[in-house]
């Protein structure tokens, strides 16, 4: 009889011990895994979205070109290939400081028109920050990631002033689906940045006119393709009246440019999905079959733990 009555008391006192193990293998790896989504979608997705403190980059053109220094000159036709390099300086309160440089050249290499300036640019948004850089700047500089809504200007280097931008539609390039922007520039006042020829600005003002389309891969912002066209003209400041082309041009970005930034925004919109929405939505998805699964077993009293 004591016998009996110890085997009992060993299986009243084992019980309660098994089911709170079966408990905890039903109830902690699916709390992991949550917390785990949780963390990707809303820390690390987040952080990875942010523009790089050492972040860079390197875009080459083509162009079609006309060019003369003065009215009294012939416009000259030739092909140039444009260089725009982006570098992150310092990075301060959310804010980087970007250098952004932009040269042409002729097909000899010689270097017929630089400019450098500075931006400072919000990490997240990528937008101009007014108050840092070298000129107070609005609306983009870049495009953020999971672009939507409404984006109506873009200010970058290859425009001394802002761009207006209009959403024209959806397009698949090589399998990628990208948002296509036209945008648009009037008498863009670039006196200042023609002072180097002869009449300028002694003589004539400088107004540009311009206008294009920007493709944008959506998921990641990165800008894969654009194709400009424009004119820059003297103008007359006394009457401000149109006094003749001196520049015309077409451009866009290189067969080599647009493959090497497709890529790069196709690897870039894999990982941001990745991180923000496959693995987290996988894995709740395996802590609620784990829950399921753990549970069915508890209630036919068969080992808690799953596999």
């Amino acid at each position: 009889m004591e016998a009996d009555a110890e085997r009992a008391v060993a299986t009243v006192d084992t019980r309660p011990s098994r089911r709170s193990q079966g408990l905890m293998w039903v109830l902690v790896p699916p709390a992991i895994l949550i917390c785990g989504a949780l963390f990707l979608r809303l820390v690390v997705g987040p952080a990875w979205e942010k523009l790089p403190t050492d972040y860079g980059s390197s875009v080459v053109l083509e162009s079609d070109s006309s060019f003369r220094q003065t009215l009294d000159a012939a416009l000259t036709t030739f092909h140039q290939k444009g260089r725009r390099v982006d570098q992150v300086l310092s990075s301060t309160d959310g804010v980087a400081i970007v250098q952004s440089h932009v040269d042409w050249s002729n097909d000899s290499g010689e270097v017929n028109y630089q400019t450098t300036g500075l931006y400072g640019v919000d990490r997240r948004t990528r937008k101009n920050v007014a108050g840092y850089g070298d000129v107070s700047r609005s609306g983009q500089f870049l495009f953020p990631p999971r672009l939507e809504g409404s984006i109506d200007e873009v200010w970058d280097p290859y425009y001394s002033g802002p761009r207006h931008l209009a959403f024209d539609r959806s397009e698949v390039v090589d399998g990628v689906t990208v948002a296509v922007y036209r945008f648009t520039v009037a008498g863009l006042d670039e006196t200042s940045a023609y002072e180097f020829l002869p009449d300028v600005s002694e003589r004539y003002g400088v107004g540009t006119d311009g206008e294009g389309y920007l493709w944008i891969e959506p998921v990641s912002g990165i800008l894969v393709d654009m194709l400009d066209r424009g004119h820059s003209y003297f103008v007359d400041p006394a009457t401000k009246k149109f006094a003749g082309d001196f520049s015309v041009w077409q451009a866009r970005y290189t067969a080599q440019s647009r493959s090497d930034l497709l890529s790069l925004a196709a690897e870039a919109r894999l990982r941001i999905l990745a991180t923000e929405s496959w693995l987290p939505i996988g894995g709740i998805g395996l802590a609620v079959a784990w829950l399921g699964i753990g549970a069915l077993r508890l209630r036919r009293g068969k080992p808690a733990s799953v596999g």
